[in-house]
C-alpha cells in the first residue's frame, strides 16, 4: 500500500490476508492517475475506467476487519473495492474525491468556451430562418463532437456557471438527437414558409399548387429529388421552385439555372417563367444549349454546329458513305466480310439453354439469317449455309426429301440442306461427343429420329453428310464439312469478294451495319472513350473475338468523322457536353449558378450528371433540384441511366426526396392498372399515385383481333359514340412503321381530333383517349424483343436484371397518356406478354367488350409443351384442323384439334375429348404410336385403324381394333360430366 500524498495519486494493493478473507475482493489492486482508474483483478487483468466516468461521491462501507470503497459511475454502475485497511480507507476516499472533483472542474473549464462557441453557431444555423441542410448540420456536429461526453454527464448544470445553463439546454438536444431535431426545425420552417407565401403558391400557376408541390418548392437540401408521377404537375413545381427562391430572397434570377432536355420544353418553360413570374434574366437552357454557352464563353467565339449533329439521317448517310469508301481498301473489305460471315451474330451453344423456348428466343431476338436471307433454327446451320454460299455451292434449306413422308400427323421430312447439283443431303445433329442432346431436347426421341433418318437415306441410297454440335464447340465445323464435301466430289468455286458484298447490299446488311456504326459513334463520343479503351472493354467481353472485330471496323469510321468536324471547324452535340465538362472541371468556366433545376431528371445520363456535379462543385452553397419519375425512364438507348434517379443519394450526396402523388390527368381506373403493372419491377421506387378523377367502371379495354386496323376502327367507333366533339385521341405504337393512314381516319371520324405517335414520342403528351396497337410478341412487338448489339451494350448504362424493365416503363407511359379511357389492340393468337399479364393477373381491364366477326374470342391460353414459351393456336391444313405452336417455324410442335368444331382436345385415359362444352367429339388414341384411331370400312366390315397408317410410306402404324366403346369414354369424361350438370351451357 502507498499512502496518498500531495505529490502522489492514490494507489492500493490488498494484503495476503485480505486477498483470502475480505468481502468484495474481486480486485486486488487499484491505481489512480490523471485520467484513469486502473483496477487489477486476481488474474492480473487490468480494468480501466476514465476518471470523468466516476462520480465524486465516493463512499466507504465498514467491515469487521477491512473497509470497502464504493465507487459510483455516472452511467449508474458501481465498482466495489474491498479489503482496504481501515486506517487507510478514509485517506483514500478523500484523496480520490479531491482528484475526481479537480478533474471534473478542469473538464468543465475547458468545456465552457467550447459550449459557448457551439451555442453561438447553433443559434445561427438552427435559427428557424432557413432550411437546415444535412451537410451544414453534419459539419457542426463534427466540429463539436467533443461536447458529447460533457453533455451526457448528469452534473453539467452543477459545475457550469448559471449564465451557461441556457447554452447547455440549447445544445444538448442537438447533440443527442440531431436527425430528429433537424426534422422538427425543417418542418416548422416549411409550415411557416407555406403560410407566408400562400398567395404566391395560389397564383403562380393557373391552378393553385398542391400541398406536396409547395413543400417540394420550399425544401432546400443541397440535393433535392422530386418524384413526379405522370400528370402530377412537374413543370408547375419547377416554376414554383424558381419563383419561391426569388421571392424568398434565397437567390437572384441570374443565380438560377433551369435545364430541360428538348428545346421546345426549354422554350415553353422560359415563356412561363416570363409570363407567370415576370422575370426576364433567369437562364433556361437545354443541356446542349448550356454546353454551347460555356464553350462560347471560354473560347471567345460561338462554335458552329455540324449539320450532322442535327440530322441523324445525314450522320447515318455519312457513316454509310465512309463504309462504301473503306470497302475500296482490300484489308477493310476483308475484315468486313469476315465480320458478316463469322461475327454478324452472337454464338451461344444450344447446350447452354435449358428450354427450347429460351433458345428460340435467342434465335428470334438476333434474327439469325443466312447470306441467302433464310431464318435458320440454329447458329450452326447459319454457319454451314454461309460456308456453302461463299464456296459457290448451291443449296436449298429444308427442301422436301425426294420421298414423301407426310401424312395427317407427320410433316414431310425436310433435311437441313440439299445440294441439288450433287443430290447430297446435309444434316446438322445437336449432339456432343457422348451422343448427348442439349437439356431441352428429348434425347431418346431425338436419337431415334437420327437413326430413322440414317435408315431412310440408306433405304433410298441418298448421300447424307452429317455434322454435329461438338464440331462447332471444337472450332472445326466448317473444316470437317469441307473435308466431307470434297470427299463426296463437291466442287468448290469460292465467290469473289465483290459478289459477296453485292449480296450483302441486296439483303440490306451493309445498310444495317451502317446504322449500327452510326449508333456506336454517338454513344462512343458521349462515353468519352478512346479506341484503345473501347478495345480494352471488348477484350473483357465474353464474346471477345466478335467485339474486337466490330471495334476495329468502327475505328476508321470514327477517325473519318472526327476529321470531318476538324476540317469544317464544327462540333456536334456530344462535343457540347464533353468540352463543357472539361472547361467547368478545370475552372476555366466560373459558374454563376447557385441553384440548378433539372426537368425530366429520369432521363439524365452519366455525362450530364458529371456536368451538374462540376457546376455544383464551384459553389459552396449550390443546390440541385431534380424533377422526374423513375417509372417513366425510357431512353436508355440514348445513354439515359435510370439508376441515377433510383439511387440519387448514392450518386449525388445528402438528399431530400419529395413525392408528387396526385395526378391531374388520368382517372383512378387507368392509374390502378398502370401503377400495378410498372411496380412489378421491385427496383422501381414505390409510389402511390392518387387520381382526382374517380370512376367505377374499367377504363382500359382489350380488343382482340389479328388486324390492327380493325381494332383501331372499333376503338374509334366506341370513342365517337360517347366522346364530346373534338375529343382528342392519341394512337400509339411501339414502332413508327406501324403508322396507319391518319388522313383516311380523320375523314372517317371528323368529329375527333386524331394524332399518331410512337410511344417514345408521346412522352409528355396527353389526350382524352388513347389507342395502343401492335401489342404482339416478337422483335417488332411490344415489348420489343430485338437484341441490342453487344458493342452498343458496352457503351450503354448497365441493363437492369428485371425482364423488359424499360419496355414495361414504356408501356406505363402509353397507358398514362389518356385522361378517360385506353384501348389496347392485340392479336390474341400472338399477344404481347404485357397483355397476357394483364389478363392472367386479373387487372381491372375489360376483356370481352368487343366481340363478333373480326374479333377473337380469347387469348391463346394453351402452353406449348415442347418449347414452354410458345402457345398453341388453331390452324388448318389439307388434313383438317390442328393446333400448332405460335413460334413456328422454330417450334414445330403440333397437336390434333377437334375434327368437328376445331376446339382443343384434352387427354382423358385413352381418349382425346373436345373441351368445347357444346361439342361431343371423342377420339380414341392409338396405344402403339399415340396417333388417332379412326373408323374405317374393310372387306369384312368396319374396324378401327390408326391414322398413322399409310400404304408404302416411311411412317406407318398398322394397329387396328374391332371395337372401342366411345359411349363409356363420354360418360367417364369430366368434360362430359360438366355438360350434363344442370345449368351448365
Amino acid at each position: 500500500m502507498q499512502t496518498p500524498t500531495p505529490n502522489h495519486l492514490p494507489r492500493y494493493q490488498l494484503s495476503q490476508w485480505a486477498k483470502w478473507f475480505a468481502n468484495d475482493r474481486r480486485f486486488h489492486a487499484f491505481a489512480l492517475d490523471q485520467e484513469m482508474l486502473v483496477l487489477t483483478d486476481k488474474f492480473q487483468k487490468k480494468h480501466q475506467h476514465h476518471v470523468l466516468s466516476i462520480q465524486p461521491a465516493i463512499g466507504v462501507e465498514s467491515g469487521w476487519f477491512w473497509n470497502t470503497l464504493v465507487i459510483s459511475q455516472i452511467d449508474g454502475q458501481t465498482l466495489r473495492f474491498g479489503g482496504v485497511d481501515k486506517k487507510q480507507s478514509a485517506l483514500l476516499q478523500v484523496s480520490m474525491k479531491r482528484h475526481v472533483n479537480q478533474r471534473i472542474q478542469r473538464f468543465y473549464q475547458e468545456f465552457a468556451p467550447a459550449l459557448i462557441q457551439a451555442a453561438q453557431e447553433a443559434r445561427l444555423i438552427f435559427s428557424g430562418q432557413h432550411y437546415i441542410r444535412r451537410a451544414l448540420a453534419a459539419h457542426w456536429i463534427k466540429r463539436h463532437a467533443t461536447l458529447a461526453a460533457g453533455l451526457k454527464r448528469p452534473d453539467g448544470l452543477q459545475y457550469l456557471p448559471s449564465e451557461l445553463h441556457q447554452d447547455y439546454q440549447h445544445v444538448r438536444p442537438l447533440i443527442d438527437n440531431m436527425d430528429e431535431q433537424i426534422s422538427c426545425f425543417n418542418q416548422a420552417f416549411i409550415d411557416r414558409q407555406a403560410q407566408l407565401f400562400r398567395d404566391f403558391f395560389d397564383q403562380v400557376e393557373t391552378n393553385p399548387l398542391t400541398e406536396a408541390q409547395r413543400k417540394a418548392c420550399i425544401i432546400d437540401e443541397q440535393h433535392n429529388l422530386v418524384l413526379a408521377g405522370a400528370g402530377t404537375g412537374k413543370t408547375s413545381t419547377m416554376i414554383g421552385r424558381a419563383g419561391y427562391l426569388i421571392k424568398a430572397g434565397l437567390a437572384k434570377p441570374e443565380q438560377i439555372l433551369m435545364l430541360a432536355y428538348a428545346r421546345k420544353a426549354a422554350d415553353e418553360m422560359g415563356e412561363r417563367i416570363r409570363s407567370k413570374l415576370g422575370i426576364q434574366n433567369l437562364t433556361v437552357k437545354t443541356f446542349h444549349g448550356l454546353g454551347l454557352d460555356i464553350i462560347s464563353q471560354v473560347e471567345g467565339a460561338r462554335p458552329a454546329i455540324d449539320k450532322m449533329a442535327e440530322d441523324d439521317v445525314l450522320r447515318a448517310a455519312f457513316v454509310d458513305s465512309q463504309i462504301q469508301s473503306l470497302l475500296e481498301d482490300e484489308r477493310y473489305r476483308s475484315r468486313l466480310l469476315t465480320y458478316f460471315l463469322r461475327f454478324a451474330y452472337p454464338y451461344k451453344s444450344q447446350f447452354n439453354f435449358n428450354s427450347l423456348g429460351a433458345y428460340n428466343a435467342y434465335i428470334l431476338e438476333n434474327d439469325i439469317r443466312t447470306m441467302q436471307g433464310e431464318l435458320v433454327k440454329s447458329y450452326e446451320e447459319c454457319e454451314i449455309a454461309n460456308f456453302l454460299y461463299r464456296q459457290g455451292i448451291a443449296y436449298q434449306y429444308e427442301a422436301n426429301y425426294q420421298v414423301n413422308t407426310s401424312g395427317p400427323d407427320y410433316r414431310v421430312y425436310q433435311p437441313d440442306f440439299f445440294l441439288p447439283a450433287y443430290g447430297i443431303y446435309i444434316e446438322y445433329f445437336a449432339v456432343n461427343e457422348l451422343n448427348q442432346t442439349p437439356p431441352f431436347i428429348d434425347q431418346t426421341n431425338y436419337l431415334a429420329g437420327i437413326a430413322w433418318k440414317r435408315a431412310l437415306h440408306a433405304k433410298y441410297q441418298t448421300p447424307l453428310i452429317e455434322t454435329f454440335s461438338y464440331l462447332k464447340q471444337q472450332g472445326r465445323l466448317t473444316e470437317v464439312l469441307s473435308e466431307k464435301l470434297q470427299a463426296a466430289g463437291v466442287q468448290f468455286k469460292p465467290l469473289p469478294q465483290n459478289e459477296l458484298l453485292d449480296q450483302l447490299n441486296q439483303l440490306g446488311r451493309v445498310s444495317e451495319f451502317s446504322k449500327l456504326m452510326a449508333q456506336i459513334l454517338s454513344l462512343f463520343k458521349a462515353a468519352y472513350l478512346s479506341i484503345k479503351q473501347l478495345v480494352e472493354k471488348a477484350d473483357k467481353h465474353e464474346d471477345q473475338e466478335r467485339m474486337r472485330a466490330a471495334a476495329h471496323l468502327f475505328e476508321p469510321i470514327y477517325q473519318a468523322y472526327q476529321q470531318r468536324l476538324r476540317d469544317n471547324a464544327t462540333i456536334d452535340f456530344d462535343d457540347m457536353i464533353g468540352r463543357a465538362i472539361d472547361y467547368v472541371e478545370s475552372g476555366r468556366f466560373p459558374s454563376p449558378y447557385r441553384y440548378l433545376l433539372v426537368d425530366e431528371f429520369q432521363d439524365i445520363s452519366a455525362s450530364r450528371a458529371r456536368l451538374l456535379k462540376a457546376l455544383m462543385a464551384q459553389q459552396a452553397e449550390a443546390s440541385l433540384f431534380g424533377v422526374g419519375d423513375d417509372w417513366q425512364s425510357i431512353y436508355r438507348f440514348t445513354g439515359s441511366d435510370v439508376a441515377l434517379t433510383k439511387d440519387f443519394q448514392a450518386h449525388f450526396g445528402d438528399t431530400a426526396t419529395s413525392v408528387l402523388d396526385q395526378t391531374f390527368r388520368f382517372n383512378n381506373k387507368i392509374g390502378e392498372v398502370a401503377s400495378r403493372f410498372v411496380i412489378q419491377n421491385p427496383s422501381q421506387i414505390d409510389k402511390q399515385i392518387r387520381s382526382l378523377r374517380l370512376v367505377e367502371q374499367p377504363a382500359v379495354s382489350l380488343i382482340k383481333t389479328d388486324q390492327d386496323l380493325t381494332g383501331i376502327h372499333s376503338a374509334l367507333d366506341a370513342i365517337a359514340s360517347k366522346a364530346k366533339p373534338s375529343a382528342s385521341v392519341l394512337m400509339l405504337a411501339r414502332f413508327n412503321f406501324k403508322r396507319p393512314d391518319v388522313a383516311a381516319l380523320k375523314r372517317r371520324y371528323p368529329q375527333l381530333s386524331l394524332q399518331f405517335m410512337t410511344v417514345h414520342a408521346s412522352k409528355g403528351k396527353e389526350a382524352d383517349y388513347v389507342i395502343v396497337f401492335g401489342l404482339e410478341k416478337g422483335e417488332h412487338g411490344f415489348p420489343s424483343e430485338k437484341a441490342t448489339h453487344p458493342l452498343l451494350e458496352l457503351l450503354l448504362p448497365q441493363a437492369e436484371a428485371f425482364a423488359h424493365a424499360e419496355e414495361r416503363r414504356l408501356f406505363y407511359v402509353a397507358l398514362t397518356r389518356a385522361r378517360h379511357h385506353v384501348y389496347l389492340v392485340t392479336n390474341g393468337l400472338n399477344p404481347s406478354p404485357f397483355v397476357r399479364e394483364l389478363v392472367d393477373g386479373d387487372y381491372a381491364v375489360s376483356i370481352d367488350e368487343f366481340t363478333g366477326p373480326g374479333f377473337q374470342e380469347q387469348i391463346a391460353d394453351i402452353p406449348c409443351p415442347a418449347c414452354k414459351t410458345g402457345w398453341m393456336v388453331p390452324r388448318d391444313s389439307q388434313y383438317g384442323s390442328f393446333f400448332g405452336c405460335n413460334q413456328y417455324p422454330l417450334c414445330n410442335h403440333t397437336e390434333r384439334a377437334c375434327q368437328w368444331c376445331g376446339g382443343s382436345l384434352k387427354i382423358q385415359g385413352r381418349f382425346r375429348v373436345c373441351e368445347n362444352r357444346r361439342c361431343d367429339f371423342v377420339e380414341p388414341i392409338c396405344p402403339r404410336c399415340q396417333g388417332a384411331m379412326v373408323l374405317r370400312k374393310g372387306p369384312h366390315g368396319q374396324f378401327w385403324g390408326c391414322s398413322h397408317y399409310r400404304k408404302n410410306a416411311a411412317f406407318s402404324c398398322a394397329h387396328t381394333e374391332q371395337f372401342i366403346d366411345l359411349q363409356t369414354a363420354k360418360v367417364k369424361s369430366p368434360v362430359s360430366a360438366a355438360r350434363a350438370t344442370p345449368g351448365m351451357v
